[in-house]
């Protein structure tokens, strides 16, 4: 563990924070025992902190089951953090305006280790989107908000977070390996923008930017989304990758 060689680190803290990160939307609910196991813990520690997690109010504990979820509360820890990087306010004018004229899904997104993280979203009125909430984790590899973000980092870094990844294949289009992922990172730096074609969800097309700081660091990504069969339509990519492009400049 990370903090054994650290005399700063609170080892007690980051057990229970795992414990947290624990509960997911594919995984909602775990019991005392799972816990435990989940997380290397003999019973009675695990208890412990399940009862405080329950105490303060980030947990909710089902008696009868004998089960734990979390309650709203979690959402004060990590709604803050959006709101003070100020992504959400810059693009928010953007998301609207490109939602309400081309009627396609607008996203922002941050990274977060292996992983980005939704900051936002606004839905079309298209059948075909995905489940996604602030908050929600995406895969790098399978999404043009990922790739838009690494692509734009040094190639250390990118090298590094291709480490990282497990590659799932989510559909048969989805990249699988670091190579052709890294190939494809290359392709999205030189163009401009990212592009996921039914890589995340077959019937799903989406396009992404980087979005930089005043330093001209990536910090966050802007897409759009759209049922495949928008992109066969005359015209409509070049318009939104022309929108794009503004966001880019503009944001």
């Amino acid at each position: 563990m990370e903090g054994r060689s650290d005399r700063e680190f609170v080892n007690s803290l980051a057990k229970g924070l795992n414990l947290l990160m624990c509960f997911t939307k594919k995984r909602p609910v775990w019991s005392l025992t799972e816990m435990a196991r989940a997380n290397g813990m003999n019973l009675p520690t695990a208890r412990r902190y399940l009862h405080t997690l329950t105490k303060l109010g980030f947990m909710v504990k089902d008696d009868s089951a004998k089960t734990f979820q979390l309650t709203p509360k979690v959402m004060q820890l990590g709604g803050w953090v959006f709101a003070s990087m100020g992504i959400r306010d810059r693009l928010m004018p953007h998301m609207k305006s490109i939602r309400n004229e081309m009627d396609v899904t607008t996203h922002c997104a941050v990274l977060e280790g292996s992983h980005i993280i939704a900051v936002e979203r606004i839905l079309s009125s298209d059948v075909v989107n995905i489940d996604l909430s602030a908050g929600s984790r995406l895969p790098i590899h399978a999404t043009s908000l990922g790739k838009a973000i690494v692509a734009f980092m040094d190639y250390k870094e990118q090298k590094k977070i291709a480490g990282l990844l497990e590659f799932k294949p989510l559909t048969p289009h989805t990249i699988t390996d670091a190579n052709s992922f890294l190939k494809e990172l290359r392709i999205t730096r030189s163009r401009g923008y990212a592009v996921a074609d039914q890589e995340l969800n077959i019937g799903l097309k989406t396009l992404a930017i980087p979005i930089f700081n005043i330093k001209g660091q990536v910090e966050a990504s802007f897409g759009v989304s759209f049922p495949w069969s928008r992109s066969q339509e005359t015209g409509f990519e070049d318009r939104l990758i022309e929108r794009l492009f503004e966001v880019k400049n503009e944001a």
